[in-house]
């Protein structure tokens, strides 16, 4: 599971790799994709019918439109994020 690959090893790889400026930034998105696949969720949810049937559905909708959205998202913020120099 590890690939011979220390966590020492993989912190320094890390820092090497990743800057701090891109780091904040994956964490600056993370609660804004987070309370939107909430809200999508709760959208969905109240859209439940009275049989389980109904609550699958939803829940399969909630999943598709959460993930289509953070991609489409996540597509746009590197767009501008490119356009900034960033």
């Amino acid at each position: 599971w590890t690939l011979d690959i220390s966590p020492t090893m993989f912190i320094e790889i890390f820092k090497q790799d990743v800057s701090v400026r891109h780091f904040f930034l994956g964490m600056a998105k993370a609660p804004i994709f987070a309370f939107l696949i909430a809200v999508i969720g709760c959208l969905e949810g109240f859209k439940v019918t009275g049989s389980a049937q109904s609550v699958g559905e939803r829940t399969t909708a909630a999943v598709v439109h959460s993930i289509f959205i953070v991609i489409l998202l996540d597509a746009l913020a590197a767009l501008f994020y490119m356009e900034m120099g960033w």
